[in-house]
């Protein structure tokens, strides 16, 4: 990480990254502009409107019942077909920092980059989805990358996202999250956070992105923490820069398998974003290549 985009991760920990994401927007006047215009033709529903709001006000919705069926028993089969190649990708993985995670696209991907048909990314691009973030941003979002992950036990000390935290990608920052294997107990590592209203009481310590449950209790209570048990095929929203959150706490004999598409806010606070992880088909639409970064 080279020293600017240090310098801008220090600061988007702090109140100042409104600050610095208005002055990178201006570079980008004319497409952020377009972007909003572009809303207004989206086909949004009543129950999707709903839903954008519970997202903005709480910091996270469950949104299972707006999901194409289609799609997601396609995404369930595809996963359930994954699991085979967990041992496959930890080899090619050896090296990754996070332990815990293992990924399972880049066997997707040609050129580091996934295709618009694929079906990861369109289980990203679905209406359900897409009309939700957007109308929660005001603006057609930016996705910034797609993941299928299988988390299990190392028996190392909790480290990273296994710890509490903020993302910091942006200023705003909406994941999508389907369970592709059960996860109801807290063995099998579920998704636990805190509301947008109780992360706030936590504030924005400068000194650590990461912190322990002893720090996090300190300032908030613990009934207030949300842990997301719920079956396989449950699909979520969580906006993890306004809310505190953790998992991947998995217990031995437990694993947890999870699809996770990350939107944000065009344009991106940081540098590098030229270089996108998807790349456009014949049949990709104009709306796809805006959300895809590849208009």
């Amino acid at each position: 990480m080279g020293l600017m985009s240090r310098a801008l991760w220090q600061v988007n920990r702090s109140p100042l990254r409104w600050a610095v994401k208005t002055g990178v927007s201006t570079w980008h006047y004319g497409a952020k502009r377009l972007r909003k215009q572009e809303l207004n033709g989206l086909d949004v529903s009543a129950a999707q409107e709903s839903t954008a709001k519970d997202l903005n006000r709480d910091g996270y919705a469950i949104v299972s019942e707006l999901i194409d069926p289609s799609l997601l028993q396609q995404l369930a089969t595809s996963g359930e077909a994954k699991l085979s190649e967990i041992d496959a990708a930890d080899k090619q993985q050896a090296g990754y920092w996070k332990k815990f995670l293992v990924h399972l696209l880049d066997s997707e991907m040609n050129d580091s980059k996934l295709p618009a048909d694929n079906l990861f990314v369109r289980y990203a691009l679905q209406p359900g989805v897409v009309n939700v973030v957007a109308s929660a941003f005001g603006e057609i979002p930016w996705l910034d990358y797609v993941m299928l992950s299988y988390s299990r036990h190392t028996g190392q000390a909790l480290a990273s996202s296994q710890l509490w935290h903020r993302d910091h990608d942006d200023v705003r920052v909406v994941k999508f999250y389907t369970y592709l294997t059960d996860v109801q107990e807290d063995a099998d590592g579920p998704f636990t956070f805190l509301s947008r209203q109780s992360t706030d009481q936590f504030g924005y310590p400068l000194l650590g992105s990461h912190f322990s449950d002893d720090e996090v209790f300190e300032k908030v209570l613990r009934q207030d923490v949300k842990v997301m048990k719920a079956p396989r095929l449950v699909s979520f929203m969580i906006d993890t820069s306004r809310c505190l959150h953790m998992g991947s706490r998995i217990a031995p004999g437990h694993g947890r398998l999870m699809y996770t598409a990350t939107f944000i806010a065009f344009p991106r606070m940081f540098p590098g974003g030229k270089n996108r992880p998807f790349r456009a088909t014949p049949s990709t639409s104009e709306l796809d290549k805006m959300i895809l970064g590849l208009g």
